[in-house]
C-alpha cells in the first residue's frame, strides 16, 4: 500500500476522514427531521393510535369475562389462541409481503381488525367462548402481518420522496438515507414503547368508565385510522407497483440462474413460483447465511431460553421471598419500560463502522439489570439498573433491525425481518418453561446469577467476530463515507 500523501493533500484527505468518524452518530434533531416528511409521520401517525388500540384486547377479554363469570381456563385459552396464531403464521406472512405489496397487507390487516372488534363489541357477551377465541385468532394473525409490514414500509416511504430526485444508480445507501432509516426504526420503537406504557392504562379506564362494549369500539377505531393513515403514506408505493415501475430504486438481481435456460436466445420459460412454504424458509436461511446476522441471532436466542426466560419467572418470586411487595416488581418493570422507550432512540442514533460494538456493549447492561436485585435491595440502584437494562436492550435491537435492512437482498425483507421476529417470539415460552423447571431444583438467587452472568460472558465472546463488531458483512472501508466527498461538494 503507497504511503500517506505529504505536504498540503495530507490534511486534505485526513481531516474529512476525523470529521467522518465523529458525525457516525447523527444528532438527536434527526427525529425532528424525519418528522417534517409528511407521509412518514402520518404512518408514525398511525400506528401510535394503532398501538393504542392493541392493548384494549387483553382488557376487554379480562374485564368482560370477569363480569360474566367465565372460567380463567377460557380466558387463557383466548390468550393462547392469539400467540399460536401469531406465532404459527409468522413466517408465512413474510413470504405474502415479499411477493405482494405490504401497504395493502397493512391496510388489509387493520381493515380486519376493524371487523373482529366490530363484532366483539356487539356480539360477545362474555360467555360465547367460542366467538371471543375466533376474534383472538384473528387478531394474532393480524398482528403477524403488521409487525414485519412496518418495518419494510417506513424506509420505503422515505425513500419515495427521493424517487423523482434521483440522480443515478448508487451502489449501497448513502450515509446519510442509512442514518434516516436507522433513525426511523429507532423513532418507530420508541412510539411504540411508549404506547405500550400509555396504551394499557387507557384502555383500564375507558373499559371501566364506559364497559367493554364501549372499549371495544374505541379500539375498532384506532384501527381504522391506522388503515387509514397507511393507506395515505404508502399511497405512492400502491402507485407505483400498479403501473408495474418501481417504487423506488430497482429490485436488484435474484441469484436463481435455473430461471432462465443456457440454450436460449432468452430468458427462457419462467419457472413457477415457489410454494409459500418454501418462499418463508427463504427467510430463516438468509439470517443463517449472513455470518455476522448468524451469530446475533444465535445470541439473541441463547439470551432468551437461558437468561431472559428463567429470570422473567425467577425474579417475583425471589422479590416475594424477599420481603418486597408485589409494588415494586410492578415498578422496576415500569422502569424498564421507560429504559426500553429511551434505549429505541439511542439505537436510531447509533452509526459508524463500530455500530456493532456500540450495540453490544448496551446489551450487556441488560446483563447487570438481571444481577440487579442480587447485588443490592435499594430501590434507587434497582430503577437506574432496570432503566439501563431496557436502554441497551432496545438499543440493540434497533441496530439490528437496521443491518439486517441493510445487508438482506431488498425482495427478502419481508421474510427476514418475519424470521427474526419469530426467533425472539417463539424462543421466550421455551426459556420460560425453563425458568419454571429450574425452580424445582434451584433457588431464584442462582437463577439470577446464572442468567446475568451468561448475559454478560456470551455477548462478550460475539464481539471477537470483525463482521459482528460492525453489524455488517461490508469490509470496513465500505462501512464509512469516503474521506474526500465533502471538500468535493464544497
Amino acid at each position: 500500500m503507497a504511503g500517506p500523501p505529504t505536504g498540503a493533500v495530507t490534511c486534505c484527505v485526513q481531516r474529512p476522514a476525523r470529521s467522518a468518524r465523529k458525525v457516525s452518530w447523527p444528532p438527536v434533531g434527526i427525529y425532528f427531521r424525519l418528522f417534517r416528511h409528511r407521509r412518514f409521520a402520518g404512518l408514525c401517525s398511525g400506528q401510535i393510535v394503532s398501538l393504542i388500540g392493541d392493548a384494549f384486547f387483553p382488557i376487554i377479554v379480562v374485564v368482560a369475562a370477569a363480569k360474566a363469570g367465565t372460567p380463567a381456563e377460557t380466558i387463557g385459552a383466548v390468550f393462547a389462541a392469539r400467540f399460536v396464531a401469531l406465532g404459527g403464521v409468522v413466517l408465512f406472512s413474510g413470504a405474502l409481503l415479499d411477493r405482494f405489496d405490504p401497504v395493502r397487507a397493512a391496510v388489509v390487516a387493520d381493515s380486519t381488525r376493524v371487523v373482529a372488534l366490530a363484532v366483539l363489541a356487539f356480539v360477545w357477551d362474555g360467555r360465547l367462548d367460542a366467538v371471543v377465541v375466533a376474534v383472538a385468532v384473528l387478531v394474532g394473525l393480524c398482528e403477524a402481518v403488521s409487525e414485519p409490514a412496518l418495518l419494510v414500509i417506513a424506509p420505503r416511504v422515505l425513500d419515495g420522496r427521493k424517487s423523482t430526485a434521483a440522480a443515478g444508480p448508487t451502489e449501497g445507501p448513502a450515509p446519510a438515507e442509512d442514518a434516516e432509516v436507522t433513525a426511523a426504526y429507532g423513532l418507530l420503537e420508541g412510539l411504540r414503547n411508549v404506547s405500550g406504557m400509555v396504551g394499557p392504562t387507557l384502555a383500564a379506564a375507558v373499559v371501566a368508565g364506559l364497559g367493554s362494549s364501549a372499549g371495544a369500539v374505541l379500539a375498532a377505531v384506532t384501527f381504522g385510522l391506522s388503515a387509514v393513515a397507511t393507506r395515505w403514506a404508502g399511497a405512492h408505493l400502491v402507485a407505483g407497483s400498479r403501473s408495474g415501475a418501481p417504487a423506488q430504486k430497482p429490485e436488484p438481481a435474484r441469484e436463481e440462474p435455473e430461471t432462465s435456460r443456457p440454450d436460449s436466445d432468452g430468458p427462457g420459460e419462467p419457472e413457477p413460483e415457489p410454494s409459500l412454504l418454501h418462499s418463508a424458509l427463504q427467510g430463516l436461511i438468509v439470517l443463517w447465511r449472513i455470518p455476522w446476522l448468524r451469530s446475533v441471532q444465535l445470541l439473541a436466542v441463547i439470551h432468551v431460553v437461558f437468561a431472559v426466560g428463567p429470570w422473567m419467572v425467577a425474579l417475583p418470586v425471589f422479590l416475594v421471598e424477599g420481603g418486597h411487595s408485589a409494588t415494586l416488581y410492578g415498578f422496576v418493570l415500569g422502569a424498564f419500560a421507560i429504559g426500553n422507550a429511551v434505549g429505541a432512540l439511542v439505537g436510531g442514533r447509533i452509526g459508524g463502522p463500530r455500530r456493532g460494538l456500540y450495540a453490544l456493549a448496551l446489551l450487556a447492561l441488560y446483563g447487570l439489570t438481571v444481577l440487579a436485585p442480587v447485588a443490592s435491595g435499594s430501590l434507587v440502584l434497582l430503577t437506574v439498573a432496570f432503566v439501563a437494562g431496557g436502554i441497551g436492550q432496545q438499543a440493540f435491537d434497533v441496530a439490528k433491525m437496521t443491518g439486517l435492512r441493510r445487508d438482506v437482498p431488498e425482495e427478502l425483507h419481508g421474510r427476514a425481518f418475519s424470521a427474526d421476529f419469530f426467533f425472539s417470539f417463539a424462543s421466550l415460552p421455551l426459556g420460560q418453561l425453563l425458568g419454571a423447571a429450574l425452580l424445582r431444583f434451584a433457588d431464584p438467587r442462582t437463577i439470577m446469577l446464572w442468567g446475568g452472568a451468561l448475559v454478560l460472558v456470551s455477548t462478550a465472546a460475539v464481539t471477537l467476530r470483525p463482521d459482528v463488531r460492525r453489524f455488517s458483512s461490508a469490509p470496513v472501508s465500505a462501512s464509512m463515507p469516503a474521506a474526500p466527498t465533502p471538500l468535493v461538494e464544497r
